[in-house]
């Protein structure tokens, strides 16, 4: 590999009183604002003398709560911090008030506000650039805007063999400009950049996005925790224009959505882009960076790998930068075979990342009615009937637990309740088999028409859904168009990857059966 060759225009650094560079540890914030912990908005505590009752419709939920547990949830209708809760909930210690706080914020049925923070860290912001001069600008530009302290801001751009090189284009910006001459690609560009970073806090981002002002201050709070290692914001897209922008503006796989959680490999955001990461600086060392021999995959690898040693990770969609997507049709679609090909590699890697596939059996035996109705006429409803059988005892079952536990709701807000959940589950079987089985199924089909109306319901709600839910700048047929593209070529970078890695893995989830 070259050496690298570091072109400085200006370099700004905080320097103490012994002249060298002071990297400051993420402070432990006075307490003028700590962190504070709240209800999500759709639950209610229902109090009794027994305790209390933690509910929810959307989705049903009931959980029991002692007389402790009750005072404690109540409290949280408003934000409160830890401090705050010992006060109101005597013989409550702090740790005993954590240790019940976490895994409810883990389920996302509370919100946690972090500290405020006094003291801002020293980061360093990592751009790895291969061409694209004029975008790179920009974004180096939109990162001197940021709104936080200069002194504690270094931006380091990696020029990964540009031609032609980019430091022409950046000669009159205050960054650090390392060039290579030979292109060693995005990983091993961030690796190099930090291991000469001063940063505590390693910030990453793509020389296609541009930051909003506030990147940094939104999300560095997230790192109070000590056991948080990693923190990423959403990745948004430009004004659309064209079929692609615009799906690409609410279907980037980049856009884990607005939802705040925890990142975890079967959770609903499961890693995070690089090109909006935030990471501790020793802990990205003391795991070697990024896999170097990934060109696809390589954020995935590093954030698995980084949860398998204990840290966390957290999503926080405040934080946000705009991404340049890819709209030309070539170049959308060789994207997304490329991102289907890493899958293989990565479930070899990190077998609990293996895909779950929740099977519903209510949504199945209607599906099977369809599938019968057109061969054996009246009798092919008898699967329909099962169904409605199954869900009237599941209704009944519902409405005696929540009588058992105190809760008194109408049988019909109970049935509506427990329809959107079979709804949502029939929604995200469909959004399972259309990514990964939509091509062999659309074959079947072909051999046997009588399947067609099955396989045609089972393929067409998620895409229904997401047109309703996502409110495209495109109509139905359009998006649908798209929708069936994207997951074609997804599909086919899928089982390129399954035959370079000489595995089915990404094709064979682990089943859970479901009412």
């Amino acid at each position: 590999m070259a050496h690298p060759n570091q072109h400085s225009v200006k370099r700004t650094e905080w320097r103490g009183d012994s002249g060298a560079v002071a990297v400051a540890p993420l402070p432990a914030p006075p307490s003028v604002q700590p962190a504070r912990y709240g209800l999500q908005p759709n639950l209610s505590v229902v109090a009794d003398e027994r305790g209390g009752t933690l509910l929810c419709l959307r989705p049903l939920l009931a959980l029991r709560l002692n007389r402790q547990a009750t005072a404690l949830l109540g409290a949280l209708r408003q934000p409160r911090s830890i401090a705050e809760l010992v006060t109101q909930l005597p013989g409550m210690t702090p740790a005993a008030i954590t240790a019940f706080l976490d895994p409810l914020l883990r389920r996302r049925l509370l919100t946690r506000q972090p500290a405020e923070m006094t003291v801002w860290p020293q980061v360093s912001i990592i751009i790895p650039a291969h061409g694209r001069a004029e975008a790179t600008r920009r974004c180096v530009q939109s990162l001197l805007a940021l709104d936080y302290p200069a002194d504690r801001l270094e931006i380091i751009v990696v020029d990964d063999a540009s031609t032609p090189p980019l430091a022409e284009a950046l000669r009159d910006l205050p960054i650090q400009l390392l060039r290579q001459e030979r292109n060693i690609g995005q990983s091993a560009a961030r690796n190099l950049a930090a291991t000469l970073a001063s940063g505590a806090i390693l910030a990453f981002i793509d020389n296609d996005c541009v930051a909003e002002p506030d990147w940094l201050r939104r999300l560095l709070p997230y790192l109070d925790d000590p056991a948080v290692a990693i923190v990423g914001g959403r990745v948004t897209a430009p004004p659309a224009r064209g079929a692609v922008a615009a799906f690409e503006a609410v279907r980037s796989p980049l856009d884990m959505g607005a939802m705040e959680t925890e990142v975890t490999p079967n959770a609903a955001v499961s890693y995070l882009p690089t090109c909006n990461l935030l990471v501790r600086r020793d802990v990205l060392r003391a795991h070697d960076g990024f896999d170097a021999t990934l060109r696809v995959g390589e954020d995935v690898d590093f954030i698995w790998r980084t949860l398998r040693s204990g840290h966390r990770a957290w999503y926080i969609p405040a934080g946000q930068v705009v991404h340049d997507h890819r709209v030309r049709w070539g170049d959308w679609l060789r994207r997304r075979a490329d991102y289907g090909s890493s899958e293989a590699d990565l479930q070899q890697r990190y077998p609990e990342g293996r895909r779950l596939m929740h099977l519903p059996r209510i949504s199945l035996l209607l599906l099977l009615t369809v599938a019968l109705t057109p061969w054996v006429g009246f009798w092919g409803l008898g699967p329909a009937a099962v169904a409605a059988a199954l869900f009237g005892a599941e209704l009944m079952e519902k409405q005696q637990e929540l009588r058992r536990i105190g809760v008194a709701l109408s049988i019909g807000r109970v049935a509506v309740a427990l329809g959107r959940e079979h709804a949502a589950a029939f929604y995200h079987l469909s959004a399972n088999v259309v990514r990964y089985y939509s091509l062999p199924l659309l074959v079947i089909g072909g051999i046997q028409p009588h399947c067609l109306p099955a396989l045609f319901l089972l393929l067409i709600v998620a895409p229904l859904t997401d047109h309703r839910r996502l409110r495209p700048q495109l109509t139905l047929p359009v998006f649908i168009g798209l929708y069936g593209l994207e997951l074609a070529a997804y599909q086919i970078g899928l089982w390129r990857g399954c035959r370079q890695r000489r595995t089915l893995r990404p094709l064979l989830p682990r089943l859970i059966w479901r009412r």
